[in-house]
């Protein structure tokens, strides 16, 4: 083989060994940093709330712009992405005497829970979720929530819920902070469930050492709550 040939080879194994490292380093790095991008921050009560109006004491129904999901931490390649996804498909309803929150319950449509990602989507509702089977993630308010009595003059709230959380037909008794502010006439609330996933039958999807999803994450909700007509 000629030297200059024997050269150029060397050159171009030598460039393709470059790529491929370039490629193993920089690929997740690249992923994570622009296509994945910046995780939406968490869902929580805003802080321009209209001023209290009406009695406080009644039934409440789940409203047009509550949210709920999930949130994640993952490693890809070793880069630390925050997963989250997002659904606004909520229902339910609450119940107060005062301040107190003396009943509640909260349903929320898994098919419709999406990402800025469609494979992790197809994860979600297919091998975590199985969404055919079980469609939905409920929680049911178990015992009486105390908001406190300046929560009646408009004072924001925070407050711990129980109840049980059914998911993937499992039920667990969860516990957890929620901040709650009067909004016109109706309420805004907010909070993050901590989840083990294992404790509802859940194996969090991992490729070797390359991409490993953590055991545990959060639900994360805001619930536009307006009084019952």
């Amino acid at each position: 083989m000629p030297v200059k040939l024997r050269t150029y080879w060397k050159r171009y194994l030598l460039g393709a060994v470059a790529l491929l490292v370039v490629l193993a380093v920089g690929g997740p790095l690249f992923y994570a940093r622009v296509i994945e991008g910046d995780a939406a921050a968490p869902l929580a009560v805003g802080a321009g709330q209209t001023a209290a109006t009406g009695e406080l004491s009644g039934t409440y129904t789940v409203s047009a712009g509550s949210e709920s999901g999930y949130r994640v931490h993952e490693i890809l390649g070793g880069q630390s992405i925050d997963a989250v996804g997002r659904t606004r498909d909520v229902s339910g309803s609450a119940t107060l005497s005062g301040s107190q929150v003396t009943a509640g319950e909260i349903t929320v449509q898994l098919a419709t829970v999406t990402s800025d990602q469609a494979r992790r989507d197809n994860q979600f509702t297919g091998n975590i979720m199985n969404v055919a089977e079980y469609p939905t993630a409920t929680f049911r308010l178990t015992q009486p929530v105390d908001l406190g009595a300046g929560f009646t003059g408009g004072d924001r709230a925070t407050a711990d819920a129980t109840g049980e959380l059914t998911v993937r037909g499992v039920t667990r008794p969860v516990t957890f902070p929620v901040t709650a502010v009067r909004n016109g006439t109706g309420i805004d609330v907010s909070g993050s469930v901590p989840v083990a996933f294992a404790d509802f039958g859940v194996t969090p999807p991992s490729i070797g050492d390359f991409v490993k999803v953590d055991p545990t994450g959060q639900i994360e909700f805001l619930l536009k709550l307006a009084p019952a007509s």
